[in-house]
């Protein structure tokens, strides 16, 4: 009887214990939150230091070989696993990215972001900031406005922001831009006429955007605002939305009037095209007429414009 009566007992601690066991073997416990980024390590730090003095010599190819080097005996003091490898990847394609060596760069980053995986998880703010980091250096190395490669890093490191920060924090904002920029110069540039889920992708992430700039009111800064919205107004023009893109285009060109310097309609050309046709889209064609006409008389008295450069406003 007192055996039949200890069974259950036991039972039940063994039953905790393996369900403590097997949270540890199968509960992964990232070194910080998932919404938090890691400290700097001031001795990692420290290790770094002098490569990135020497690289502003410019003997780039004798630092590099030194610089696997300091990788070499991280990895064996802290682990090839460990934040501080990740901050020293990290920190070596930063280094390399503002030397003649940036080709490199992107190499240290995609291993920092391997390594970022392993050490924080896949859904960890550290893990989409170096995501997000390879991708602007892929583009900057291959001196692209765009790439299908770079497009899926944004939308890796996007998807893991959404879920782990607030829908208004900076870090999702700035990715959901680059992202859309990202998303419509693919479409503009690959001659994507008939689909145009990309356009649609990249509306809605701006109309997040300007939701949370309205919401932020004077705390935004203005030219962040302005850019935003001429983008969300280009994107709106290729979608046949020309209501919005008109709207946009008014709040964010600079006026058609003798103030403007001349250069900006050249600078802005496309968009001052986009914002005529939008307008006669729209049956306001004696707007748009006129603000041809402006352009081209202001460009034709402006001695510092080169002929020639007047078909702007003729698109």
């Amino acid at each position: 009887m007192r055996l039949i009566g200890i069974l259950p007992i036991v039972f039940m601690v063994a039953l905790g214990l393996y369900a403590f066991w097997d949270l540890k073997i199968d509960g992964f416990q990232p070194p910080v939150p998932a919404d938090k980024l890691a400290d700097s390590n001031p001795e990692i730090e420290a290790i770094m230091a002098p490569h990135r003095e020497a690289l502003t010599t410019g003997l780039s190819n004798r630092i590099v070989p030194q610089i696997d080097e300091s990788l070499d005996l991280i990895a064996e003091e802290f682990g090839e696993l460990s934040p501080e490898m990740n901050q020293a990847l990290v920190e070596t394609s930063i280094m390399l990215s503002q030397s003649s060596r940036a080709d490199l760069a992107d190499d240290y980053m995609q291993r920092a972001v391997d390594v970022s995986r392993e050490v924080y998880g896949t859904t960890h703010r550290e893990t989409a900031l170096a995501i997000n980091d390879l991708a602007n250096l892929i583009t900057d190395a291959q001196d692209l406005s765009y790439s299908e490669e770079s497009i899926a890093h944004l939308k890796e490191a996007m998807e893991i922001r959404q879920a782990v920060l607030p829908a208004d924090h900076p870090e999702v904002i700035v990715n959901e831009v680059n992202l859309a920029d990202q998303l419509f110069l693919q479409w503009q540039n690959e001659g994507l006429e008939e689909d145009k889920s990309n356009l649609d992708t990249a509306a809605a992430l701006l109309s997040h955007v300007m939701e949370v700039h309205t919401k932020q009111g004077d705390d935004v800064n203005a030219m962040d605002k302005a850019s935003v919205q001429l983008l969300f107004a280009r994107v709106a023009f290729y979608r046949d939305d020309f209501e919005n893109a008109a709207k946009y285009f008014s709040e964010t060109l600079s006026p058609v009037a003798p103030e403007t310097d001349p250069a900006t309609y050249l600078v802005f050309s496309n968009s001052y095209a986009e914002h005529i046709t939008s307008l006669n889209k729209l049956g306001r064609t004696e707007e748009a007429d006129k603000m041809r006409a402006d352009i081209i008389s202001y460009l034709q008295t402006d001695t510092a414009v080169p002929e020639g450069t007047t078909d702007i406003a003729e698109e």
